[in-house]
């Protein structure tokens, strides 16, 4: 039984750099390396999955692959490279083992229920509008910071009764969150839970209408949440919710942007965006999952030792050609659409519904409002890897669009 020891950085690893492209860089390190479980002596030392079948197997067990630090019912969420001190957080569910983890969960998968999420539509359609509309008539734009990250961070924010004149604040804390520099992780860390417990005694003063407020009325095994289930709970909410849905929105405009003949073909046939949302989560996806091994086992071929950490690599998932032919090829009339990219097992994104519904309505507004859109060739694209796989700037150029049309 052979380890295959594999030199590769998930915060800087040298095939992202030779081939500028996140996901290029994970595809090629599966052909180099090959598709299975591997190990690096990079952040610490960790173990790292990159085939699709394994990834499932690992997502569903909970047991080897444990989300916390304790490998117990509860503690704080496996980080890579572990944080110092034990400053690793708490994530609410995320850092849960079954049976804790479906207590604390229910509350979250009552408040993103489709019923729930399909109320909201007409006020993200209204934002989504408006961005869009102001946009089109410049002729040039950054697309993160005009639409990516103003629209889903704006409907969560609002969602948690996050104070909106902070967003910016809050998104600077979020990419430090995602830093290799502990003393920015832990400073971030630190930053939110302040936020957030300002909010919490705001909200157990008096109740609003948002998602804090509906969480303090829950029932967790037959009483309410405590101050510490709060925060852990408004930590896994603030990093779900003002960083992935940011990241999804940009690669799939990377994407539209890189291909011209695929925006004609949206535009002329809108019943299409169904399934351009789920190639853009296919093609694209974001989320690293770090994991700690709970036992001493055989897996994959490999010899695991209890403590070790690992890493779920979703995005290499779904690259794999075994699950997916040509995997590099973005192709809307792809037959298997079952994609990692919300995860598998207990542990799944309680959050899916809201995403595909803010992709779903920003498409339909874009394609109405928009012409096409390239990349601007005096301004690239930039890129961060790391736990989160994320553009950090998007130019693009069009034709300028009246403010009358659409």
């Amino acid at each position: 039984m052979s380890v295959h020891v594999v030199d590769y950085d998930i915060y800087g690893d040298s095939r992202f750099r030779a081939t500028g492209d996140l996901h290029e860089g994970l595809f090629q390190l599966a052909e180099e390396a090959g598709r299975g479980i591997h190990w690096t002596p990079h952040n610490g030392g960790h173990w790292f999955i990159n085939s699709h079948e394994l990834l499932l197997e690992a997502a569903r067990d909970t047991e080897l692959f444990s989300s916390n630090t304790e490998l117990a019912d509860d503690g704080p969420m496996v980080m890579i490279p572990p944080m110092e001190d034990g400053g690793e957080p708490h994530f609410g569910p995320q850092s849960m083992n079954p049976p804790r983890h479906a207590v604390y969960r229910m509350p979250l998968m009552r408040a993103f229920a489709p019923n729930e999420i399909k109320r909201m539509e007409a006020g993200i359609r209204s934002l989504a509008a408006d961005l869009i509309t102001s946009l089109a008539p410049l002729g040039r734009g950054e697309f993160l910071h005009a639409v990516a990250e103003p629209l889903p961070v704006t409907v969560f924010m609002k969602m948690m009764g996050m104070p909106l004149s902070r967003l910016g604040e809050f998104r600077g804390w979020m990419s430090n969150m995602m830093s290799i520099d502990n003393a920015k992780r832990a400073s971030a860390f630190a930053s939110v839970n302040r936020a957030m417990g300002e909010l919490i005694e705001a909200r157990t003063l008096a109740r609003e209408d948002d998602l804090i407020s509906r969480l303090l009325d829950s029932d967790i095994a037959g009483h309410p949440p405590t101050a510490e289930d709060m925060h852990s709970y408004c930590l896994l909410l603030f990093t779900a919710g003002l960083d992935t849905l940011v990241n999804a929105f940009t690669f799939g405009m990377y994407h539209l942007a890189c291909h011209p003949e695929l925006q004609e073909r949206i535009r002329a046939e809108r019943a299409l965006i169904p399934a351009l949302i789920e190639e853009v989560l296919r093609r694209y996806a974001v989320v690293m999952l770090p994991r700690v091994v709970g036992r001493d086992a055989e897996f994959g071929g490999v010899r695991l030792k209890k403590g070790e950490r690992a890493l779920l690599m979703l995005p290499a998932g779904n690259l794999d050609p075994k699950s997916f032919p040509t995997p590099m090829t973005f192709d809307i009339d792809r037959q298997n659409k079952a994609h990692m990219t919300f995860g598998s097992g207990p542990h799944r994104c309680v959050g899916s519904h809201l995403a595909r519904l803010e992709m779903r309505v920003f498409y339909e507004e874009w394609f109405a409002r928009m012409p096409s859109v390239r990349i601007d060739p005096a301004e690239r694209p930039t890129y961060r890897p790391g736990l989160n796989l994320t553009i950090c700037k998007l130019p693009l150029l069009w034709d300028p669009v009246s403010r009358q049309a659409g």
